[in-house]
């Protein structure tokens, strides 16, 4: 009988210590949590400053393109905790291999939403472009947000 485990069979398999849950396990990760924090940051950032500095005529096209991107921005994170969650119940030949697998359908994914944007012209690329770097800029924010939500949960800092 084979003892490893599918994609398929953890997300219907009962929860127990080794099968972390995908479905709670996402918003159990501090870290997944911290850096949807900082993609929503960011987002209410950049559409403040959307709002303030493009033109009338291009205002929905660039706002779109940013929510755009900062929701893909936001779906990578999930994404990636889910495959790092999953890839912990696997052995090293077999993480290394879900992660690779994981990370190269991200990067598919991306780049199919931008050629669909760049066919359709429907939002600005460049602002897509700006919202999935919501992701680096949330990765980078992230001890800031930790520190900060531990000090409100605890009332001690790191």
């Amino acid at each position: 009988m084979n003892t490893q485990r599918s994609s398929r069979n953890l997300q219907t398999e009962p929860e127990t210590e080794n099968n972390v849950g995908i479905r709670h396990g996402i918003l159990k990760n501090p870290t997944c949590r911290e850096l949807l924090i900082g993609n929503l940051c960011y987002y209410i950032l950049g559409q403040i400053l959307i709002l303030a500095f493009v033109y009338n005529s291009a205002k929905i096209e660039v706002s779109l393109g940013f929510f755009i991107g900062v929701a893909v921005s936001a779906a990578m994170v999930v994404h990636m905790t889910v495959s790092l969650e999953q890839a912990m119940c696997m052995g090293e030949r077999g993480a290394y291999t879900h992660v690779r697998k994981t990370t190269a359908i991200r990067f598919a994914v991306i780049f199919i939403i931008f050629i669909v944007i760049g066919i359709t012209g429907f939002c600005n690329i460049l602002a897509a472009l700006a919202g999935i770097m919501a992701l680096k800029v949330s990765a980078y924010l992230q001890p800031f947000t930790h520190k900060v939500l531990a000090k409100k949960s605890t009332g001690k800092g790191r």
